[in-house]
Order: structure tokens, then C-alpha cells, then sequence
């Protein structure tokens, strides 16, 4: 499959990006080493969110119980089961963003990097234990950065829904335009790191073609709200962000960082 023409910015880019991750789909099913790696990326994120909702089951309440015994009276003990609730959706999410992707961080590069031979770009390996320690760390601090950036981000637009009439309207469109951006970005970081782009150059991205970046962050986001299919999606949004990123490469969007030594390369061969 080859890497896909992003050279022209214009209005099409929000309809460009959103057909990216498709594209990345494509590329995993027809390619047995990409699909058996996405397979088992699946496998291991399916299996450690289920671990992750099974321990809360049984933390939750012991934690709430802890500052709080379960009442009798039966306003109280709502009260308590909500709280209770709320700790556990709590925990889902910054567990769901901490234990999946430390489980499959020595994965992600080897996706990516199969990911990038399926395109036709020559690229090398690292399977040094130093790297996948590096790239594990990595993982777990970035999984629990974005989290705490995004929900910065909805709650500095929460203040949107006090606005009569207009403000539920508002604050949808403009939550689901931060939720886009930062979905982007967080999967973009993976082949960008792996190629040592710093923060600074996903921020140019999002500059030069935040269009492109909002519809292939839609995309992904619809993809991952998928009940049981969204852990099959979590590795083939990678493949679909390295797609992205060989593209804006190609495209001249995204300049070779000076502290590579390795540039970036691969040239443009079309778009279908």
C-alpha cells in the first residue's frame, strides 16, 4: 500500500484524515506479520482490561469502605453504592490508561516498525532490553500524562454547559474537537518518539494541518467507542497514526528532527 498524498492542505483534510485509519485497517489485513501483531496487542489489551475491571470489582468497595462502612438507611447506603460507583469508574479509567499500555509497550514499536516496512520504508530495529525499558517508562508516563491533559481540557470546557441554550451545543462540538486532538496526538507520539520527534513537532503538526489531525482523531475516537472490537482498534490506530506520520513526512509537513540522526524518509508514491 503506499503512503498516502497529503502534500495539498485544504478543506478535504477533515475527510482525509478520517479515511486514514481505514486505510490502516487495509494495511493490517493484508499484511500476516502486521495482523499478527495487532492480534496480539488485541489479545494482551482485551485481556488486561477485563483483569482491570475484575480487581476493581473487589478494590472499589474495600477503598470507599475504608473512610466510609456501608450504612443501613437506605438514603445512605444510595448514596454510598453511588460513591462506590464513581471510585470504580474512576480507577477504570487511569487503570485503563496505565495497565494496557505497559503491558503492550514492548509491542508498539515492532507494530509500528511493521507498519512502516508494509508501506515500503526501509527502517531498522532496536530489540535491545535498554530499548524496551526505555520504551515501557515511556509508555506508562505518557499514558498518564495524556490522561491528566484531557481531562484538564473537558474540565476547563465545562463552564461552556452554563450557557443558556447554546452552551450543550458548544461545549459537544468543542469537547469532541479536544478529544479528536488529543487522540491524535497520543497515537502520532508512537512512531514520532520511536523516530526522536520531540512535543514540539506534534504541535507543528497540529498547526499545519489540524483539519487532517481532527478527522483522523474522529475516526480513531468512533472506533475505540466500539464495545469488545475498541481492543483490536487500540493496535490498528497505531498502524493507522505511522500511516498518518509517513504521510506528513512525505508531505514536507513534518521537518526532520536536527537531533536525528536517522532522518525520517519516504517518498510520496500516490494516494488511492
Amino acid at each position: 500500500m503506499p503512503i498516502p498524498d497529503l502534500r495539498r492542505a485544504g478543506p478535504l483534510d477533515l475527510f482525509r484524515g478520517f479515511a486514514i485509519p481505514f486505510r490502516g485497517l487495509r494495511l493490517v489485513f493484508s499484511t500476516s506479520k502486521l495482523m499478527l501483531l495487532t492480534l496480539s496487542v488485541a489479545a494482551v489489551t482485551f485481556l488486561s482490561l477485563i483483569g482491570v475491571l475484575v480487581a476493581l470489582w473487589h478494590l472499589a468497595p474495600d477503598l470507599v469502605a475504608t473512610f466510609w462502612k456501608e450504612p443501613e438507611a437506605w438514603y445512605a447506603l444510595a448514596a454510598h453504592k453511588l460513591l462506590v460507583a464513581l471510585v470504580y469508574g474512576l480507577l477504570f479509567i487511569i487503570g485503563a490508561n496505565v495497565v494496557p499500555p505497559l503491558l503492550v509497550a514492548p509491542l508498539m514499536d515492532p507494530l509500528s516498525v511493521q507498519a512502516e516496512k508494509a508501506l515500503g520504508v526501509a527502517v531498522s530495529e532496536d530489540g535491545s532490553f535498554g530499548r524496551l525499558l526505555k520504551e515501557t517508562v515511556r509508555a506508562i508516563a505518557n499514558g498518564l500524562v495524556r490522561l491528566l491533559v484531557l481531562l484538564v481540557g473537558q474540565a476547563a470546557l465545562l463552564p461552556l454547559l452554563l450557557i443558556p441554550v447554546a452552551g450543550g451545543p458548544l461545549w459537544t462540538g468543542l469537547s469532541w474537537c479536544w478529544t479528536a486532538v488529543w487522540v491524535t496526538v497520543s497515537y502520532l507520539d508512537i512512531p514520532m518518539a520511536r523516530h526522536l520527534y520531540g512535543f514540539d513537532h506534534e504541535i507543528h503538526v497540529l498547526k499545519k494541518r489540524l483539519p487532517l489531525c481532527l478527522g483522523f482523531g474522529a475516526a480513531i475516537a468512533l472506533m475505540l467507542w466500539i464495545p469488545l472490537l475498541n481492543s483490536f482498534f487500540v493496535p490498528a490506530a497505531v498502524v493507522s497514526a505511522t500511516v498518518l506520520f509517513r504521510g506528513l513526512v512525505a508531505a514536507g509537513t513534518l521537518p526532520p528532527p536536527a537531533s536525528s540522526s536517522a532522518e525520517p524518509q519516504g517518498p510520496v508514491t500516490g494516494s488511492r
